[in-house]
């Protein structure tokens, strides 16, 4: 935000904790000298009367924030997830529907140049028709984070898990390059039941684990294409590519850095692939998105997009309806791993 300080100013911040708050508004105040840190978030609005909000609360309170802001007449640009249920998301996206107002959705992933040229690639045809796609994104999760300075423990709990906070990324890309997903069917289990926080002002502590670490989930596109991801907090490590996609003349895989900015894609052509003229028949390696590259990485690439939005110098693509598909994927899993059994997904975007 501050690089884009010539269109947007900081008027509010709110925490749970007014030193937060405080922290966040000392730190802008040299752009946005007149931002006043909160307790309370009714009070914020009430006083600030912001344009829009940027919801950055922990996961299961996102909904509420975000119906607090649009009932205050501000446009919303929410973290992910867009809510904790499909009824939630469903009375945030009427409510912004009524008032006329714009509700965004990270994670910033359709918007990105790499993103939609992956989609261009694979729409356009010249490897064929895609059959299947292959996601993972792991970690140990934020309790082994150093630089994490809040109380990882609800990322273990039920209202988060490594599906809802990370594979979230992984599932806005596949969707947003093969498009809706139609069924469901996932596997989970905690892999690793206790965690030490290794940074912050908690460092020392133990996070007891009562939501699966590792979670598995086989995807049934629309298109009837294949998908696989799995999301979890207790791999130490992978070299695995963190996104492959395989069609009938040709296969594209991605890997290094998945939060980089225009991340290079590794491409395979068949003989008879209509590969054109940026690839030839076998591996194409290193293959970066066209230009104009992004201005910023994944993240801030959803702050720049929701600002162009309002000032109406681009068409919304991180939709409310796109992250309400989203998050019936993500409760379809865990349904399924409650169950044993396929879900079949009903929203669209």
């Amino acid at each position: 935000m501050e690089a884009l300080a010539d269109r947007v100013q900081v008027v509010g911040a709110s925490a749970s904790r007014l030193a937060s708050a405080a922290r966040l508004t000392d730190f802008v105040a040299t752009w946005s000298p007149e931002a006043r840190p909160f307790e309370s978030v009714r009070a914020m609005l009430d006083e600030t009367r912001p344009d829009a909000v940027f919801n950055l609360t922990p996961a299961p309170v996102h909904a509420d924030i975000t119906e607090a802001a649009l009932e205050a007449g501000a446009h919303v640009y929410s973290e992910k997830p867009l809510a904790a249920t499909l009824a939630q998301a469903d009375e945030l996206i009427a409510t912004a529907s009524e008032r006329g107002l714009l509700l965004l959705c990270a994670p910033a992933s359709a918007v990105t140049r790499e993103v939609r040229w992956l989609r261009e690639l694979v729409v356009g045809g010249a490897l064929g028709r895609p059959t299947l796609a292959i996601a993972q994104i792991g970690g140990m999760g934020p309790a082994a984070w150093l630089e994490y300075t809040g109380d990882p423990a609800v990322f273990y709990g039920p209202g988060v898990g490594p599906l809802r906070d990370i594979g979230i990324y992984r599932l806005h890309e596949m969707t947003s390059i093969l498009g809706p997903v139609r069924r469901v069917q996932a596997m989970g289990a905690i892999a690793v039941p206790e965690r030490r926080v290794e940074g912050g002002p908690l460092a020392g502590r133990t996070v007891a684990v009562s939501s699966p670490d590792h979670v598995l989930v086989q995807l049934e596109f629309a298109n009837g294409a294949l998908g696989q991801l799995l999301a979890s907090f207790a791999v130490p490590a992978t070299r695995l590519p963190w996104l492959e996609i395989h069609l009938e003349a040709g296969s594209i895989s991605l890997s290094g850095d998945a939060f980089a900015a225009d991340a290079p894609a590794d491409v395979f052509a068949r003989p008879e692939a209509r590969a054109g003229a940026d690839l030839r028949v076998g591996w194409t390696i290193g293959l970066e998105p066209p230009s104009p590259p992004d201005r910023f990485p994944l993240i801030g690439e959803g702050v720049r997009h929701f600002v162009a939005c309002l000032r109406g110098e681009e068409q919304p693509v991180l939709t409310a309806e796109h992250a309400r598909h989203v998050l019936e994927v993500m409760t379809a899993a865990y349904d399924s791993i409650d169950t044993g059994e396929a879900r079949r997904v009903s929203t669209t975007f």
